[in-house]
C-alpha cells in the first residue's frame, strides 16, 4: 500500500503523538532509598533474676522490661506514622490503575461492538 504525502504526514503525526505520550506516562523514578533500615534503639533488660532474688531486684526488672516494650510501641508506632503516606499513595495508584484498566476495557469493548 501506498500512502499519499498527506496521508503519510498525518500517520507520522499520530505515530509521534502516540510515543510521545508513551514517554510522557513513564512513571517518576522511586525516591532515594535511606541509606539504612531504621532500627530501635530500646535496651532489652538483662535476663530474669529468677523467683529467688530480692523483691526490690524482681520489680527492677520488671520496670526495665516494661519500658524496653513500651519502647518498641512507641518505634513500632513512629514507623508506621512514617510510612502511612506512602501506602496511602500506593493504594491511591492502585485504585487509578484499575480504574485506567476497567476504563481501557470498556472503551475497546464500545469500539468493537461499533
Amino acid at each position: 500500500m501506498i500512502l499519499c504525502p498527506a496521508r503519510l504526514r498525518t500517520a507520522l503525526v499520530i505515530g509521534l503523538g502516540v510515543s510521545g505520550a508513551a514517554l510522557a506516562q513513564q512513571p517518576a523514578p522511586p525516591a532515594a532509598a535511606a541509606d539504612a533500615t531504621p532500627k530501635h534503639s530500646c535496651t532489652h533488660p538483662e535476663e530474669f533474676p529468677g523467683k529467688l532474688a530480692s523483691e526490690t531486684r524482681l520489680k527492677t526488672w520488671q520496670k526495665d522490661f516494661v519500658a524496653y516494650i513500651d519502647c518498641l510501641k512507641k518505634f513500632y508506632d513512629d514507623q508506621q506514622a512514617l510510612a502511612k503516606p506512602h501506602v496511602d499513595a500506593a493504594n491511591a495508584a492502585v485504585v487509578e490503575y484499575n480504574n485506567g484498566v476497567k476504563e481501557y476495557n470498556e472503551t475497546m469493548q464500545k469500539a468493537k461492538d461499533n
